[in-house]
């Protein structure tokens, strides 16, 4: 039970935290608007080849600070407040992005010489954020999920991430290249989306806080 929660929780979290538009996402989408599918899908191998690497790399680290029980103290409600500052800068980004509505895809960007393969890697390498973010969630779940830092939770949960970061990605080089007219509204839409599931986990958080 516990191999499926990881599972099921961290592409939950992995496709909440990769969905709103970022420098991987839109690079995505850039590849599959403006040059073809299958230079998006070479450009998603490389940057999930990272993502990989990176949620292993998080996952050990979140068993570093576990094996401190001051780190451990007050986890939920630390996750409380972190979802909690989550959902406000959503809801901020969201309001920002309405009233400064732009198609990010018809942004100027320097033009990459690497091959999408290398160029997915070197992107995705840019992003340092999975890794603080998905040592969090691993900390997060241990609090609810029993055995969680084993090898088998782990397997579960970098797949899980994996997954997650996947289909978000395959889901900006499809989506993108068949309404890439119409964009704009999900651009503007986004972090208002984001910000409800954040809001839902947060409340979700505060009501264990009381068990």
């Amino acid at each position: 039970m516990s191999i499926f929660l990881a599972f099921a929780f961290a592409v939950l979290f992995s496709f909440v935290g990769v969905l709103p538009p970022g420098i991987v996402n839109m690079t995505v989408a850039n590849y599959s608007v403006k040059k073809t599918l299958f230079k998006a899908k070479k450009f998603i191998n490389g940057a999930i080849l990272v993502v990989c690497i990176q949620s292993v790399l998080a996952f050990y680290f979140a068993t570093f600070l576990e094996s401190h029980p001051q780190v451990m103290q007050n986890l939920k409600f630390v996750g409380s407040l972190v979802f909690i500052l989550l959902t406000l800068f959503f809801l901020g980004k969201g309001i920002q992005n309405a009233i400064h509505t732009k198609d990010a895809i018809k942004k100027k960007s320097a033009k990459s010489k690497l091959k999408p393969f290398l160029h997915g890697i070197f992107i995705s390498g840019l992003n340092i954020f999975p890794i603080p973010y998905y040592a969090f969630v691993s900390l997060y779940l241990s609090a609810f999920i029993e055995d969680f830092f084993t090898n088998l939770v782990a397997l579960a949960f970098v797949f899980g991430t994996t997954l997650g970061t996947f289909i978000v990605f395959m889901g900006y080089a499809f989506l993108f290249r068949k309404i890439k007219h119409k964009v704009a509204f999900f651009i503007k839409n986004i972090n208002f989306i984001i910000a409800i599931i954040t809001g839902l986990i947060a409340v979700f958080t505060i009501y264990n806080l009381n068990k």
